[in-house]
């Protein structure tokens, strides 16, 4: 008896998980900053205008969101790309109906 063929998984799935994770955070807290900026009063905005995440993402926030989003591109790109190669069974050519 042939051994079934098993499906392989998408290594693109995994690899948009983590990906995706890190620009929704990025995402959030580049927001979170922007928005305290606009709404807050000047006091609230001395408060946290010396705090490490602020600086990092005032100074490459955008470029950080930018980057995470081309990763988050290619990877659905290419799971797209390749899912019916990952996923394809393919028939043994013992199994064939050629006959050969």
């Amino acid at each position: 008896m042939a051994e079934k063929n098993k499906k392989w998984r998408n290594p693109f799935y995994a690899l948009l998980i983590p990906s995706g994770a890190a620009f929704c955070v990025t995402a959030f807290a580049y927001g979170f900053m922007a928005f305290q900026q606009v709404n807050a009063g000047r006091a609230a905005i001395a408060a946290h205008e010396n705090h490490p995440l602020y600086d990092w993402l005032r100074s490459h926030g955008t470029t950080a969101i930018l980057v995470e989003l081309a990763i988050l591109a290619v990877l659905t790109v290419g799971a797209i790309a390749t899912d019916n190669w990952w996923t394809s069974e393919e028939v043994p050519p013992s199994q064939n109906s050629d006959g050969e």
